[in-house]
């Protein structure tokens, strides 16, 4: 399944945030956010995939008292332009100086040097980018060695229930076209394709 995923992005952005809401609240979807980037989340951080910008609310400010660790920067880095006019929206002018919008691919991201972030955050990436595997190994390039982290909260293929992988397998061709989303990639031969070292993983099914 290959959709012209940044033209879809682009017919979707307006409507994106209001049709998955519902839905994400209902997940839990939200509170996994606000746990990743409020636990693991500092320093300078770059997001690919930010799309409309869903992770805005949840990044720690220097003010909170809950934040573990301390973000100066974060870098929100989408290839669809009218995404990122969305997310530009979030941003109050009282955190203008703490995020940065950069119209960028996340398999191409020759603008840096290796070793440049601290944290780097994908949320719902892996499903919609034409090439994962490519991604993740830029990803690891432009990350800080040996103690900077790659965040990945997605969705896949599942390992424990077969009527699940088989659900997401016959609807696949439909739910991408609608929404530039594969939602039934092997996300674990992803990353092991990609050399991704994982320390911590936790699955739903």
């Amino acid at each position: 399944t290959n959709p012209d995923r940044n033209s879809t992005y682009s017919k979707i952005a307006y409507a994106y945030d209001d049709e998955i809401a519902k839905d994400e609240i209902v997940m839990g979807i939200n509170l996994m956010r606000r746990w990743l980037l409020y636990k693991h989340a500092q320093g300078h951080v770059l997001e690919v995939g930010a799309g409309t910008g869903r992770n805005i609310d949840y990044y720690p400010k220097s003010s909170s008292f809950l934040a573990k660790h301390e973000v100066t920067k974060v870098v929100l880095s989408e290839l669809s332009e009218k995404m990122l006019q969305q997310a530009q929206k979030k941003i109050t002018p009282r955190d203008a100086k703490l995020f940065e919008l950069k119209q960028a691919d996340a398999a191409n991201l020759h603008m840096y040097e290796d070793n440049t972030f601290d944290t780097i955050v994908d949320t719902f990436g892996l499903c919609s980018f034409d090439d994962p595997i490519s991604v993740l190994k830029e990803l690891q390039r432009v990350v800080k060695k040996p103690n900077g982290k790659i965040l990945l909260l997605e969705h896949g293929r599942s390992k424990k229930y077969d009527k699940l992988s088989n659900f997401l397998d016959k609807n696949a061709e439909r739910h991408a076209k609608n929404w530039g989303c594969v939602w039934n990639r092997d996300l674990d031969d992803i990353m092991e394709k990609a050399g991704l070292k994982v320390d911590n993983l936790y699955t739903w099914h």
